[in-house]
């Protein structure tokens, strides 16, 4: 299917590079993740094993120190009851210690063990993950060799073997479907009526001569066949599970087709068939590839993956992946983005025939949402596609959650330790909210106390100056009964002073009276 760019010029893709690049995008986030857990992981365990040494040290010196100390106090003789105590405390003292130091490092063992699994399940899920994305996807410039070998005359193993993004290599698996030819070991005749090329044969009952026979290939076989973009092996033989002789040819672009004789006796060296009998095999070779076409695409797992010379299930740096996929990804990505006429989005158009076009297009937003679950150093990986970056109040930290599937039912508790760092900043900035409203209560109750004592020292100054003025007013009306009033005859002694008595306790009392009536607030 023909690819147009935004702009409608040609694109030189075979494939809709936009889902392409979404899928990328997820796979890649995923490999980071694991990537970034299994780093934390083994600098935990680091810190693990620095920490065990530490305390091993601080009880082997202690042990020493205790050993010392009796060493040099005075036990007396060899046989004395302090010697003897002395030998029983350093006997305890070893034992003790011999424990404390086994426990202490088993401790650590245990610690260290729990993380080297989960960056072993980490590992795991790269490869889950790699599975995943080659089902769907070819990776850029992968080359892939089908191999097809029959298995006890019943059926075959298909496997397709591929390599990319400089030493990536793995082994997927294929699902044959009920039906299809090789659902069982095929005849050739089951894709050509008649296969006939002439090859030597000796014969003769005198003498053995080597001749040019016919040999009929359309009743044997097919038991094998390897095929990639440069050659094809295929193995006939006379009986279903391989055995008895039969031919192997090799088909090459561009030379003549080579066959082999396998017999009983001893195999033969290769013969080059002529032009028309390597044209015979030719037609054989591609109405072959065309019945294993729809097997390349049947992709069922992962059988194995390497990165290097190491297992990717033993690779403990996988981030390398992302950063090969995203360079060859880059200048395909950056034309996309170059040829499509708005700048937020990228814009592939696909031509449906019938003079028609199909639009495809995808956000840079949606694409950069993508990459939330990094942090900063995750995301810079990405850079070079030129996606833009997402908006600092949007930006999140990596997510070091696992991820849902086959690790989530033997999670440790290491693993729970790893948090979502997107959820402890929400955290944090819900307890700096909650931090200010109690702010502003302690604030506000500081402040009604402040104003609550404020009255109250005015409501005692007020009281203060009420009570003195009532003293003032009764003491000065007691002390006027001394005094003849106008007009008023001037009493004897004994009845002058029995009125100043009644006159004194009745003013005391109206002073008692008043007081109490003051400072009652009180």
């Amino acid at each position: 299917m023909a690819y147009l760019y935004g702009d409608s010029t040609p694109a030189d893709l075979g494939v809709d590079y936009i889902e392409f690049l979404r899928d990328a995008l997820d796979f890649s986030v995923q490999v980071l993740a694991a990537d970034e857990r299994m780093r934390q992981g083994s600098a935990r365990a680091t810190e693990v094993v620095k920490l065990s040494d530490g305390e091993v040290a601080r009880l082997e010196a202690l042990g020493a120190a205790q050993a010392h100390a009796i060493e040099n106090f005075d036990i007396g003789s060899g046989e004395s009851a302090t010697a003897q105590c002395a030998q029983a405390l350093l006997r305890g003292a070893a034992e003790t210690l011999r424990g404390s130091i086994e426990r202490v490092r088993s401790a650590a063992a245990g610690d260290v063990g729990k993380l080297e699994e989960e960056a072993r399940r980490d590992r795991e899920r790269c490869v889950d993950a790699l599975s995943a994305f080659l089902k769907r996807h070819d990776l850029p410039g992968m080359t892939a060799e089908l191999r097809l070998q029959q298995l006890n005359g019943a059926n075959y193993a298909t496997r397709l073997y591929v390599k990319a993004l400089d030493s990536l290599a793995a082994v997927i698996e294929l699902d044959v479907p009920q039906g299809h030819l090789f659902a069982g070991v095929a005849r050739v005749d089951k894709l050509i009526e008649r296969l006939e090329v002439h090859a030597p044969e000796s014969g003769g009952w005198l003498r053995k001569e080597v001749k040019l026979r016919p040999q009929r290939l359309d009743k044997e076989f097919i038991t094998a066949l390897v095929s990639n973009a440069n050659e094809s092996l295929i193995h006939l033989r006379t009986a279903a599970d391989g055995t008895g002789v039969g031919f192997d040819l090799v088909v090459r672009n561009g030379a003549r087709v080579k066959l082999s004789r396998i017999g009983e006796a001893g195999d033969a060296p290769p013969f080059d068939l002529d032009e028309t009998d390597s044209a015979k095999v030719r037609e054989f070779r591609d109405k072959l590839l065309a019945a294993t076409a729809d097997l390349r695409q049947a992709r069922k797992s992962i059988v194995e993956a390497m990165l290097g010379d190491k297992p990717l299930r033993e690779q403990r740096d996988p981030k390398m992946i992302v950063e090969r996929l995203v360079a060859v990804m880059a200048p395909v990505v950056r034309e996309i983005a170059k040829r499509s006429l708005g700048a937020t989005e990228l814009v592939l158009k696909r031509q449906t025939g019938d003079g028609r076009r199909e639009e495809i297009f995808v956000s840079r937003k949606d694409l950069q949402q993508k990459l939330r679950p990094l942090g900063p150093a995750g995301r810079a990986l990405f850079k070079p596609l030129d996606l833009g970056e997402l908006p600092p109040e949007e930006a999140a930290p990596i997510s070091l959650d696992k991820p849902k599937g086959r690790g989530n039912d033997d999670k440790t508790a290491t693993g729970d330790k790893i948090g979502n760092e997107a959820g402890a900043d929400k955290a944090l900035a819900d307890k700096a909210a909650a931090d200010k409203v109690a702010a502003d209560k302690v604030a506000a109750d500081k402040a009604a106390a402040d104003k609550a004592a404020a009255d109250k020292l005015a409501a005692d100054k007020l009281a203060d100056r009420k009570r003195t003025a009532a003293e003032r007013s009764l003491f000065a009306e007691a002390l006027a009964v001394d005094k003849p009033a106008s007009g008023r005859p001037n009493a004897s002694p004994a009845s002058a002073g029995k009125d100043e008595a009644v006159r004194l306790d009745d003013s005391l009392d109206r002073l008692i009276v008043t007081e109490e009536t003051v400072r009652k607030p009180q």
